[in-house]
């Protein structure tokens, strides 16, 4: 985790702060309820990496999903406000992510999973977080970068990660730059 953070702040620079939350609900739910609490943002951006469900997502390729469900179906929006401005600037988007507690290895599980749920990808906290910025009122994006595939086997976009980590952190830069210029 805080490898990643340090690849990524590396990359978008300052002044934005870049923090590791943990793996998992019960390690990044609380952490972020106490920075919402003691110092509430203006915008939380929760990103990091998922597993592709979609088969035409391909490692390394940037998702932003509009909304984010648990597996039983509730699920909690990101931005309404914000996405209506990346769409409108042609910053494509997915319909949705989706929160496992478990990995899904075979295609056949992927392919299931996305045509019951029309979840592109999938990990296992951002629904929890977004809900909880949702509750909290903390606007809100979850841009991911796809760091496993079908075929891409689990550790393949970790040993690089600098290299891989970098389309994800240009990604962000050019976030951040749309969203300040259309303030």
């Amino acid at each position: 985790m805080n490898k990643e953070a340090e690849a990524l702040q590396r990359c978008i620079g300052s002044p934005v702060e870049v923090m590791a939350t943990g793996i998992g609900v019960k390690r990044s739910v609380p952490v972020l309820l106490r920075i919402f609490r003691e110092a509430r943002p203006s915008l939380l951006i929760f990103t990091g990496s998922v597993s592709q469900l979609e088969m035409t997502l391909h490692l390394s390729d940037i998702v932003m999903p509009r909304e984010w469900c648990f597996e039983n179906g509730l699920c909690a929006p990101c931005d309404a406000g914000l996405l209506k401005r990346l769409q409108a600037g042609g910053w494509p988007t997915v319909a949705r992510g989706i929160s496992l507690d478990r990995p899904l290895l075979k295609a056949a599980q992927r392919t299931s999973l996305f045509e019951s749920t029309g979840a592109a990808v999938y990990d296992s906290v951002t629904a929890a977080v977004v809900r909880a910025a949702h509750t909290e009122g903390v606007p809100f994006l979850a841009p991911k970068i796809v760091s496993h595939t079908v075929g891409s086997g689990l550790t393949s976009f970790w040993n690089r990660l600098d290299r891989n980590i970098a389309p994800l952190g240009e990604y962000l830069g050019k976030l951040l730059e749309f969203l300040n210029s259309e303030t």
